[in-house]
């Protein structure tokens, strides 16, 4: 590469600044958000659990906490109330 070239990777910005909208508009914890945000983006648990250095048990308890805050009963449903919050 040419010297002064440099890769800058926005999606830490962007997922930040997305879990910051969901805690806000959703009611939610930092974490809550955090496995909606990547439930969103179509991850396991045991994903989220890796990416979020924590257990699939305790990214379980967090969608039970946040279904019921959020009002919806599956997946799915978080789903696309995560995606309708983030397009406000």
């Amino acid at each position: 590469p040419e010297s002064g070239e440099f890769l800058i990777r926005l999606t830490l910005a962007k997922e930040g600044h997305e879990v910051a909208v969901l805690q806000k508009h959703l009611n939610l914890t930092v974490r809550e958000a955090e496995v909606l945000f990547w439930i969103a983006k179509g991850k396991t648990n045991r994903d989220i659990a890796e990416i979020l250095s924590i257990s699939h048990r305790t990214v379980n308890k967090h969608l039970e906490q946040s279904y019921v805050k959020i009002g919806v009963e599956n997946r799915a449903a978080a789903t696309a109330r995560v995606l309708q919050t983030l397009l406000i």
